[in-house]
């Protein structure tokens, strides 16, 4: 490889984790310009590697694809409006509620019927209007607080995603139904908001949940597009969730990945430029600088300092093993007498050890280092076993 070439390759990561890392490129982003010097390369390989398509448009770049199946069940997070609360990690930003989300699809429908700029006020008389326009039709009742409360939600995602800015007025009015001399105005980047929907025209015509998730019109019916589908499938998997075990592949996808690990191994590595970890219960893209991190793991917090110490316990049950709910709690409560000083708990407050335990093993949940079985225990999952036997100095945990 030549030192040019060497160079585009570089170049070329940059743009790829750029793209996979955030859901639009802004176009003042360094790695924007790197997306359109090398756009035709990187827009064949995020589909070979991915499936992915390349959206590249005069104000963003967008990779968009269908997600994984533990994506459909991970929060979409809304930045806080506050400097103060941008500075958490991203995890620990409010969740979108299932209204919020709703009234976030109608605020889109609404959108694309705007011009340039927008009142809120306006923007709510849409949303109704689309809301009545739906089949059947959606009860939306902006003289609820909480209903408004719910659409700024949609409103603050919408701006961090670029596709609204909000030009003048106060966040504070977003909340309001009263129009004001302080009424938010907004300016709608329509080019950014025709990335969103990956295939607008299948959107539209969906009629319940199922038909956006499938994916069979995607490839050709024939034994070549199903191999075609499995690989892509199980690179987005790679990429996206914490770690790819072979215990969660079916048996026609576990044969496939079995015959092919090192193809889909090198494949994502290549594109990514980061390291395939592999081991016998499967394989796991390892980021050192969590640059694909949603959910940063371990760090100072409190709660993910027990969880990281819980981690030397999951790695003790085997690959069989179970843990109840309480015995991880009793875990926790040993960690509270022997850390507690550092932590501000205490070990007789019962209800201070339920909180921090129940918060531990939903980062531990999140993070696919456990799982919860059917009948409600609680499963370990070999991924913990990388973070035990944690190293501890005085005032907090490290790794």
């Amino acid at each position: 490889m030549t030192l040019r070439e060497l160079d585009d390759r570089t170049e070329r990561t940059m743009a790829l984790r750029a793209l996979l890392a955030e859901p639009f490129l802004d176009r003042r982003a360094p790695a924007y310009a790197l997306v359109r010097r090398h756009e035709r390369e990187i827009a064949r390989e995020l589909q070979t590697t991915f499936g992915y398509q390349l959206q590249v448009g005069s104000t963003a770049a967008r990779a968009s694809g269908p997600p994984t199946a533990a994506g459909h069940h991970r929060p979409i997070r809304v930045p806080p409006a506050s400097a103060t609360g941008r500075r958490l990690p991203p995890d620990e930003w409010p969740a979108l509620s299932d209204r919020a989300g709703l009234l976030l699809l109608l605020t889109l429908a609404a959108l694309e019927r705007s011009g340039a700029q927008t009142a809120i006020a306006e923007l709510a008389r849409d949303v109704e209007r689309a809301a009545a326009d739906v089949d059947p039709p959606v009860s939306v009742d902006f003289n609820r607080r909480g209903e408004r409360v719910a659409f700024a939600d949609g409103l603050d995602l919408l701006c961090h995603w670029g596709v609204l800015e909000h030009a003048s007025g106060s966040h504070d009015s977003y909340t309001r139904r009263e129009q004001g001399d302080d009424e938010a105005l907004f300016t709608i980047d329509h080019r950014r908001l025709a990335l969103l929907l990956e295939d607008p025209a299948a959107a539209l015509a969906a009629t319940h949940l199922a038909q956006l998730r499938e994916a069979s019109g995607r490839y050709a019916p024939t034994p070549e597009g199903e191999n075609r589908a499995r690989f892509e499938a199980l690179t987005r998997r790679l990429a996206e969730d914490p770690v790819l075990l072979l215990g969660d592949l079916g048996p026609e996808e576990q044969a496939y990945f079995l015959g092919q690990r090192a193809r889909i191994e090198e494949a994502v590595a290549h594109t990514t430029g980061y390291v395939v970890e592999r081991r016998q219960e499967g394989s796991a893209l390892i980021c050192d600088d969590r640059a694909f991190t949603d959910l940063p793991f371990p760090t100072n917090a409190t709660v993910k300092q027990v969880a990281l110490l819980l981690c030397d316990r999951l790695s003790t049950c085997g690959p069989d093993g179970e843990l109840s709910p309480e015995a991880l709690r009793d875990a926790v409560g040993a960690l509270i007498r022997e850390h507690g000083e550092h932590w501000g708990r205490d070990t007789r407050d019962v209800t201070q050890v339920t909180a921090l335990a129940d918060a531990a093993i939903e980062v531990l949940l999140a993070c696919d280092l456990l799982r919860r079985s059917a009948g409600g225990t609680l499963v370990p999952i070999p991924l913990a076993a990388r973070f035990r036997s944690p190293t501890l100095r005085s005032g907090g945990v490290a790794r």
